[in-house]
């Protein structure tokens, strides 16, 4: 049993039964429960690791579907030791898989996207990286937020074949505004090849959102940020989405983004199963506070927000697991709940719930270990320790 690995003394995030043992055999959970019915006659064999957990709680590596970077890197950087930094950087703050969120770059002819579909599924170190997820091209310039305007540009078929060219499959989300012309197409071609049309950067009316649902889109990328206000007498798409009973959304809960009112707002509307949450991280994730650059411009990183020294909002520097703490606390939820909300809801909702997003025989086993004061233990990514903090 060359490779595996056997964790004894399990408290499961979303149980309150005994305490289980996980099996684990090369990169995958081979059966749960306690070691004496997991293996023959209750003994271990040679060859197979064992971990003594302690009590301690464990649950499903987190996933991030919209980080830019970590670590002092950025997807932009077009480099393997940027996509290395940012895998070992995730790993030691709990993310095991996460979509690496950029936008195209023609003036660079979109290298950092022909170098990091190589590395997509492949072993970084730490984090998987699981593909693409890309903010425009076909987004409103009006709600382009903290987006350069060379990566956005009009919507034609032959635009779209380009980016899949170029992302070469790999492509998993694209965050679009339904009311440019076109764009219903696009949407639809986006389901066809099986990338999540998700809606943002956006002017859209409540009607023209409601088009792009029907077209096709099925997330909200950042709720509430880059897209019109919600009015009483003109609801805009935060109505639309409202309206809506299975549009899922991603939240900022860092307390920067949105208000923790808002947070709760939205959990109470929605419901958990709809919550994702996010980043939106920027390469100051797991780095000390102070001052970084990002497109060339300076930032200060505090209390876990990214700042142009002019005060403007560009994206957070918290770790996705604070943030889920953070949800937690706005909300009310579980720690079960907000765990599911970078577990198994976005799992699901990018078609890989069979192998990731929850503990189960014959998934990844992709995992993370804390105590009971939620400080992170050990994470481990396709069977591996890649970070354990007594080390």
């Amino acid at each position: 049993m060359k490779n595996s690995l056997l964790l004894k003394n399990c408290k499961l995030y979303n149980s309150d039964k005994n305490l289980v043992d996980i099996f684990i055999e090369g990169s995958i959970i081979s059966n749960i429960g306690k070691s004496n019915n997991l293996l023959p006659k209750g003994w271990i064999p040679k060859g197979v690791e064992t971990i003594d957990i302690k009590g301690n709680i464990i649950a499903p590596g987190l996933i991030d579907v919209h980080i830019q970077g970590a670590g002092g890197a950025d997807v932009l950087d077009s480099s393997i030791e940027a996509l290395e930094t940012i895998s070992k950087t995730l790993a030691r703050i709990g993310t095991t898989s996460y979509l690496g969120t950029t936008v195209v770059k023609p003036s660079n002819n979109n290298e950092h996207l022909k170098l990091a579909r190589e590395y997509v599924e492949k072993d970084l170190g730490g984090a998987n990286l699981l593909g693409f997820h890309l903010e425009g091209p076909f987004i409103n310039i009006k709600k382009k937020g903290g987006l350069a305007e060379d990566g956005i540009y009009p919507s034609t078929p032959e635009a779209l074949e380009e980016v899949f060219e170029v992302t070469d499959g790999k492509l998993k989300m694209m965050t679009i505004a339904p009311e440019l012309p076109g764009n219903l197409n696009i949407i639809k071609r986006l389901v066809e090849n099986n990338v999540v049309a998700s809606f943002a950067h956006s002017d859209a009316t409540y009607e023209e959102t409601k088009k792009g649902f029907d077209a096709g889109i099925n997330h909200v990328t950042h709720i509430f940020n880059a897209m019109p206000v919600f009015h009483h007498r003109n609801p805009g798409p935060l109505g639309a989405i409202f309206d809506n009973n299975y549009i899922t959304a991603q939240i900022i809960s860092d307390g920067h983004h949105l208000h923790s009112s808002i947070v709760k707002m939205v959990y109470k509307i929605i419901g958990g199963s709809r919550c994702i949450c996010i980043t939106d991280g920027l390469q100051g994730i797991g780095l000390p506070e102070g001052k970084y650059f990002y497109n060339g411009k300076e930032y200060i990183s505090k209390d876990g927000a990214a700042k142009y020294l002019d005060g403007t909002l560009i994206g957070s520097t918290m770790s996705l697991w604070n943030i889920i703490l953070k949800f937690k606390e706005f909300t009310g939820c579980s720690l079960a709940v907000a765990i599911d909300s970078v577990t198994k809801i976005p799992a699901k909702l990018l078609g890989i719930d069979n192998k990731k997003g929850s503990i189960e025989t014959g998934k990844d086993a992709d995992l993370i270990i804390f105590n009971d004061q939620y400080k992170l233990l050990m994470t481990l990514v396709n069977g591996k320790v890649v970070y354990n903090q007594s080390n």
